[in-house]
């Protein structure tokens, strides 16, 4: 791993593993309110358990794998779990599971915003635009990404070319719709960590 991209590569990979542990924000929650339902439903959608990639360095992880098509078959692998997920919980528990999700994903998303930035509140627009870019999966480094542009004092517009994620959510039949919303939650979650006065508006999607 080069000096250059040794960081960028280890930043992708702490991306990867934040977007992988909001599994787990999720299972908790379903358990804490379903149990052993929630259990059942789980199990049946993920056999072999969510993406966990636990202490293991991205040293060990990648051996002697090329390092680039590597990380991006550990995103594919960790957006695929967590589409898969989501949509068992959404359609196993009809009556509040899109509510839940929705309190998982702010929840986790304050969480990492906590982590990140230790939980200090205030901070404007750009400077939690830039927290959200350095913890937040969008593709790998070289993919489009979000074009910003600031559209007031305290407004920041975010612009997409192209949707990352929507090809491995369609892959497991997961409502492409729920699943922008819940990342929306994420970031307005993260957002409002770091200054409680943070809002947030969908203009369109793609």
């Amino acid at each position: 791993m080069s000096a250059f991209l040794g960081p960028i590569h280890h930043m992708m990979f702490n991306k990867i593993k934040t977007a992988a542990d909001r599994s787990r924000a999720v299972i908790e929650l379903f358990r804490e309110k379903h149990g052993a339902q929630a259990d059942e439903i789980i199990n049946a959608a993920l056999p072999d358990g969510p993406v966990n990639f636990g202490d293991t360095s991205l040293e060990e992880l990648i051996g002697g794998n090329p390092i680039h098509p590597f990380l991006q078959s550990l995103v594919d692998k960790v957006e695929v779990s967590e589409a898969t997920l989501v949509t068992a919980l959404l359609y196993g528990f009809p009556e509040n599971g899109r509510e839940l999700l929705g309190e998982a994903f702010r929840k986790h998303g304050a969480e990492t915003a906590e982590k990140v930035g230790g939980g200090q509140s205030g901070d404007g627009v750009e400077s939690i635009a830039n927290s959200i870019n350095q913890i937040y999966l969008e593709g790998m480094p070289c993919d489009p990404g979000g074009s910003f542009s600031l559209q007031a004092e305290n407004s920041l517009k975010v612009d997409h070319s192209a949707c990352l994620h929507m090809p491995k959510w369609e892959s497991v039949g997961a409502p492409v719709n729920v699943m922008c919303e819940l990342m929306d939650e994420w970031i307005l979650g993260f957002a409002k960590k770091l200054n409680p006065s943070a809002a947030m508006e969908r203009l369109e999607s793609i």
